[in-house]
């Protein structure tokens, strides 16, 4: 009963909420408000809600309070497209397009679709997929939409009708409620200009939805992997169809500048026995990005251009808060080599804790720079243990939330820049507790 309400609701003359806001996350939760002015004839107000899932909320206002209200299954058309007269109009219409049509059989109700070859005054002659003609007498017929042509066919919608404490010949009817679809998307085109400043153009990418509207305030909410964080883009006045949108956002000159970055392991592969091992790795090249406008710029995939407009690297841009810096990681370099040793330098007991040891370890970074070019470098590394300060160079050690067994972790960074064909070692020290056996 309900897919009949669906497909065959009235269209008559209720008025449709038109969608005026929208809060889409990151995840594909959509919160939604329709609203709108309505006549309110002895308290009583009907109205037609577009979607597949009912409102949750008819929101509270300030001159009226609800005594009861309704939901029930109907239908509408697309704002601003023509609607057939009848059904037998939309039938005249609909031939040499792709339908479905609703008909009853006896007693019960069928649906088939497929090309509308031709109609007559008491036949409909349809062509399946499969290249079966169907004919289907005009009597029978119901209900038809239609999936191309001059309008967007049969919506699905919700009919309310509220009872109202008030005496107003008009009133504010706002509704809302929850939607779960694919989540949006910002994709990003960086255009290198010279070789320091580059154009950024930033688009937002709605997927298909069953949401319209002109005009709609939109806002676009990111949350990130931090509990509690978010993020939130305002879009104000923006037209959404059913289809995919396109909404460009944002067209800036940045600044960036080219950098190798790696990142070393921890090489304390394990306490208990205790172990270190070596690595070695390569640098990649990125580009990094100064956020020099006063909106934060939203992940997303970026498409690099040269400065004729050719597409050179695909990359991803990281989520970027006002003045900070994105990197646009790009491709390795295996010219530019690094290679991390440790050794133990001592063990003595451990006098605040029975049968616990304490660990002296020495580190050694190599870096060879096999490329024509300066490049600009920073390496990272994590460490177990506390390091040695005066026995750091110029590295920087930054506190990590974590701990391993007891022991506090750093992240040792160093910045440097390498002249082409130059080999680099750098020394550090640090001092890490073993637990007892």
């Amino acid at each position: 009963m309900t897919k009949l309400w669906l497909l065959l609701g009235s269209l008559g003359a209720q008025t449709v909420l038109p969608l005026t806001r929208l809060v889409w996350y990151s995840d594909g939760r959509v919160y939604w408000v329709r609203e709108a002015l309505v006549s309110a004839l002895r308290g009583e107000v009907t109205v037609k809600v577009p979607g597949l899932k009912p409102p949750a909320f008819l929101l509270p206002q300030a001159d009226y309070r609800p005594k009861a209200w309704t939901l029930r299954p109907d239908t509408v058309q697309v704002p601003g497209h023509p609607v057939p007269a009848s059904l037998n109009e939309l039938v005249e219409q609909s031939v040499g397009v792709s339908v479905v049509v609703v008909y009853l059989a006896g007693s019960e109700w069928e649906e088939t679709s497929g090309l509308l070859e031709s109609v007559t005054a008491t036949d409909l002659f349809l062509r399946k997929a499969t290249g079966e003609q169907v004919v289907l007498p005009r009597s029978a017929v119901r209900a038809i939409r239609r999936s191309a042509g001059p309008f967007m066919g049969i919506f699905p919608a919700w009919r309310l009708s509220a009872w109202l404490d008030t005496t107003l010949p008009l009133v504010r009817v706002s509704v809302a409620g929850w939607d779960t679809l694919a989540p949006w998307e910002a994709t990003h085109l960086l255009q290198i200009t010279t070789p320091t400043r580059a154009l950024l153009h930033t688009t937002f990418e709605l997927p298909p939805s069953p949401f319209w509207g002109d005009p709609v305030e939109l806002f676009l909410v990111y949350q990130t992997p931090e509990a509690g964080t978010a993020y939130t883009w305002h879009l104000p006045l923006q037209k959404i169809s059913p289809s995919s949108n396109r909404l460009p956002f944002l067209q800036a000159e940045l600044s960036y500048s080219e950098l190798y970055r790696v990142s070393l392991p921890d090489l304390v592969e394990s306490l208990e026995p205790f172990q270190l091992s070596a690595a070695k790795a390569s640098a990649e090249r990125s580009l990094q990005l100064l956020n020099s406008q006063k909106v934060t710029l939203p992940p997303g995939s970026v498409q690099l251009l040269d400065a004729e407009g050719l597409p050179v690297a695909r990359s991803v841009l990281p989520l970027t808060p006002p003045g900070t810096t994105g990197y646009l990681p790009l491709a390795p370099d295996p010219a530019i080599q690094l290679r991390l040793q440790e050794t133990e330098t001592r063990r003595e007991k451990d006098r605040s804790t029975l049968g616990a040891f304490r660990v002296g370890v020495q580190g050694t970074l190599s870096v060879q720079n096999g490329t024509s070019r300066e490049v600009r470098l920073r390496i990272e590394k994590p460490l177990t243990g506390r390091p040695s300060t005066d026995k750091l160079g110029f590295a920087q050690a930054v506190p990590l939330p974590d701990r391993r067994a007891g022991n506090p972790r750093y992240l040792l960074q160093w910045e440097l820049l390498l002249r082409p064909g130059a080999t680099e070692s750098f020394d550090y020290a640090y001092e890490l507790t073993l637990p007892p056996k």
